[in-house]
């Protein structure tokens, strides 16, 4: 069966334009049989080591015996399975095919099927890297949290968002991408163009602006550059000039200051720069922040990468997300687990602003600040800080 035909019979021929480019490998590697991750025993291997629970198989197997027994489906599940675990240096945003005229209501476990696949090929991917195999268990259990979101905001059916399905390619192919306890880790080198500066006699640690960065008055970052907004009321600078660094400082608390300072050479060092190496942390849903469970989780990646790929060695962990913006210090209790959190890391501003980044907070998009849900102390003040008329600012954090 021709993928224009599939997508004829879907009612989608307009993502052949999407799917095309790589289908005629896909086909070529085809498995004679069809894909294994449709067998039942593999689905049920696969939801526990994802963490999944296993009332799903009846549902899964059910839509899995479907897609074999339709022509053209085997073929499809084959090639979003590509795209998963093979074709990650693709950056068109992943598009799903509608299934609804095929599969009927339960269309959407279609791409769970192909995502619980990802657990033998990261189980593989670990075993040949040497990782624990509770590593593996941990880090799978992604698949799961990303299940979840699908299910709260579909009224429990079955299914996963085509961007997370997206970014879950980060897991396989030689990545270096591990959950340790709370938080997830991937060793990257810094793409950020600020400095990190420590003091040589006491420690104390000052991050530098990076280049031509657009402040506006409260030091937020607007944008990098000549594309910027014209609002803005500063450009920061970086130079290196004779006995020392002049550069503008960023505030622990997440904003750029004023006014330039100057690092005399003999007093401070250079310790974190663009293309160091580092530890991208990324925070999976659910589960507890406290700060003994933070802490435990940046431990464990310490000691994780220092035994098992102790070069080159990370110098920080960074992170850039809603959860680090700075206004949460000020809407949020003192008490708050994440509030203080943040106390512990030297926040730095983002130049990504608006609601799309709470996404991961409402499961709303666009979200309506006016009917978004209301259930959780953390969501009711991000819509009284919204509906006050503000505008949304994500954060960055770094952790030496």
């Amino acid at each position: 069966m021709q993928l224009e035909e599939i997508l004829n019979a879907a009612g989608a021929p307009e993502l052949a334009e999407f799917l095309k480019p790589r289908w005629a490998e896909s086909m070529a590697s085809f498995p004679e049989g069809g894909p294994d991750f449709l067998c039942p025993a593999r689905i049920r291997a696969s939801l526990q080591w994802c963490g999944l629970e296993e009332s799903l198989a009846p549902i899964l197997e059910g839509v899995a015996a479907s897609v074999r027994a339709r022509a053209g489906l085997p073929e499809l599940a084959w090639h979003y399975f590509r795209a998963l675990c093979d074709y990650h240096e693709d950056h068109a945003p992943v598009r799903f095919v509608p299934l609804e005229k095929m599969l009927g209501e339960n269309a959407p476990a279609f791409y769970l099927l192909v995502t619980l696949a990802l657990a033998p090929r990261m189980r593989a991917c670990h075993l040949r890297l040497g990782v624990p195999e509770s590593v593996t268990r941990e880090t799978c259990r992604q698949v799961g949290c990303f299940y979840d979101n699908y299910r709260r905001a579909h009224a429990g059916k079955p299914g996963i968002f085509p961007g997370q399905f997206d970014w879950l390619k980060n897991y396989v192919n030689g990545s270096l991408y591990f959950r340790l306890g709370r938080f997830e880790y991937w060793s990257q080198p810094s793409p950020s163009d600020y400095k990190v500066y420590r003091h040589r006699a006491d420690g104390r640690t000052l991050v530098l602006a990076g280049p031509a960065w657009r402040i506006n008055d409260s030091g937020w970052l607007e944008g990098i550059g000549p594309g910027a907004e014209e609002a803005c009321c500063r450009q920061t600078s970086l130079r290196q000039v004779p006995g020392g660094i002049y550069g503008f400082p960023i505030n622990p608390k997440g904003f750029v200051e004023p006014e330039a300072v100057f690092l005399p050479e003999r007093e401070w060092e250079c310790v974190f720069e663009k293309g160091a190496p580092a530890l991208y942390m990324h925070i999976p849903a659910g589960g507890g922040m406290t700060l003994e469970t933070c802490a435990a989780s940046l431990r464990e990646a310490s000691d994780f990468f220092s035994r098992y790929f102790p070069a080159p060695a990370p110098r920080a962990v960074i992170c850039c997300s809603w959860m680090f913006s700075p206004i949460l210090e000020r809407i949020l209790p003192e008490s708050s687990n994440l509030a203080a959190f943040m106390r512990e890391l030297y926040l730095l501003p983002s130049n990504w602003r608006g609601n799309d980044s709470l996404w991961f907070v409402f499961l709303q998009k666009p979200l309506d600040p006016t009917t978004a849900p209301r259930e959780t102390s953390l969501q009711r003040a991000i819509l009284d800080y919204l509906q006050a008329g503000n505008t949304w600012r994500a954060g960055s954090m770094l952790f030496m």
